[in-house]
């Protein structure tokens, strides 16, 4: 097994991902502070562990990882393409997967956040509301919008069915995968320079905008 591979498809949880070398001056961004990475497995601990990839598979999930880049994976139904997601996950110890379904009628923002103003005009007009409430509580990030934070390890992102959406979601999606950030208007707002915001794991602090 040659040295430079972090992922084996062994499905034995090891720290690899630690010898993972910074970025390449092109895919590293700016952001912090650092996040610790979630615990736990990958969310579907029987795949990973029964998933057995081919060599091609591992290479180019090497080559993703090594250049900060999206891994795009096709094949009939039933291949494993989503399960190798979750395998990456298990052996790298990335913590659960971000799963992101995508249907014909699903946006980016969609997948970076999602504001409940109704939730917070309701709040605000209770009398026992505080006058400096903070509208992070009111904003959770998506799977996509979880991923782009600055965790001290990377996380695994799963856009499944991509050929479902709809024409321009491809290429939103490059955009933002490029830029490594993006912005949540309702925070850009904020004299602050930091807010609490749910996550598609839960809660989470982290400097605005993502």
């Amino acid at each position: 097994m040659p040295d430079w591979l972090l992922y084996t498809g062994n499905r034995r949880t090891h720290d690899g991902i630690d010898r993972l070398p910074p970025p390449p001056p092109w895919r590293a961004f700016d952001g912090g502070p650092v996040l610790p990475s979630p615990e736990g497995g990958s969310g579907n601990t029987h795949h990973a562990t029964t998933y057995r990839p081919s060599d091609d598979a591992v290479q180019q999930v090497n080559a993703a990882l090594y250049l900060r880049r999206p891994l795009l994976v096709t094949g009939p139904p039933g291949t494993g393409k989503s399960t190798l997601a979750y395998a990456v996950a298990h052996e790298l110890g990335l913590g659960p997967v971000l799963h992101w379904p995508i249907t014909s009628r699903t946006t980016l923002r969609d997948g970076l956040y999602q504001y409940d103003p109704l939730t917070r005009l309701y709040a605000a007009g209770r009398e026992d509301a505080p006058s400096d409430e903070d509208i992070g509580r009111y904003i959770r990030l998506g799977p996509l919008g979880t991923a782009l934070l600055p965790y001290r390890r990377p996380r695994v992102l799963l856009v499944d069915e991509i050929d479902k959406s709809d024409i321009d979601l491809p290429n939103d999606l490059l955009t933002i995968f490029e830029k490594g950030e993006y912005e949540v208007p309702e925070l850009s707002r904020r004299a602050a320079p930091s807010a609490e915001v749910m996550t598609a794991d839960g809660p989470s602090s982290s400097p605005h905008p993502p």
